[in-house]
């Protein structure tokens, strides 16, 4: 009801974490995410200046979020039953800002020939080639904190690498809405009633970790692991 950033979509996440001094519970971690709520792509055709039809264009509209934050992680390192780390379960609670950003793109590998006579600010030096021209819809940054409770599921075999899966709660307060209008039936107008509002996404995820480096196996920890998650 609000038009952006609210369908649903695949996410991609990088994370990097380590032991806060050689804590057996607590770790400092880094994350980035990419969401892609939307993307839709169809074709078009412009009119030339003279009245005549122009080339088919591809255009793609599509509706991003970018996730940055930090954060502090509470994990086992030796596993939640004392299993020398092949369990671990976790909760985080982090804190950053989000990028949200809805584009167009405009695109056609083989604008050439005649074509380039009239739009020659789409070719090349050479009379025709390719085109791609991107145009901002709209964007905005926000602050976004989150909530996170998951699982790794270690496999010594596999140097101490494994499988992570888990549920993250993003929420993102006071996003502009893009249309904020209500229609006052009685009264027979339009009433703003939102300047603002609080936007959530719960990401489901299942992903990989394997440590970076393991040279140093105190107490069987698992050292400087870092994770990918879709």
């Amino acid at each position: 009801e609000y038009e952006k950033y609210n369908d649903d979509g695949f996410t991609i996440r990088a994370t990097y974490s380590n032991n806060i001094s050689s804590s057996d519970f607590f770790r400092w971690q880094v994350s980035g995410q990419y969401i892609s709520f939307y993307s839709n792509t169809y074709y078009d055709e412009f009119q030339m200046a003279s009245g005549g039809p122009g080339p088919s264009i591809e255009v793609t509209n599509s509706e991003d979020g970018y996730i940055f934050q930090g954060g502090l992680k509470f994990i086992p390192e030796l596993g939640l039953f004392q299993d020398k780390g092949i369990f671990k379960p976790y909760g985080t609670l982090g804190l950053g800002f989000g990028y949200f950003l809805e584009y167009t793109k405009y695109e056609d590998p083989d604008l050439t020939g005649s074509w380039c006579s009239d739009w020659v600010f789409w070719c090349d030096d050479d009379g025709g080639s390719a085109f791609r021209l991107d145009d901002i819809e709209q964007d905005e940054f926000n602050f976004i904190y989150s909530i996170e409770l998951g699982a790794n599921f270690i496999i010594p075999k596999w140097n101490n690498g494994g499988f992570d899966f888990g549920v993250r709660y993003n929420m993102s307060p006071k996003m502009k809405p893009v249309f904020s209008y209500k229609v006052d039936e009685d009264a027979e107008q339009v009433t703003r009633f939102a300047d603002k509002v609080n936007a959530d996404y719960i990401t489901i995820y299942i992903g990989g970790t394997w440590p970076i480096n393991n040279s140093e196996k105190k107490k069987n920890k698992q050292s400087k692991p870092i994770g990918l998650d879709i």
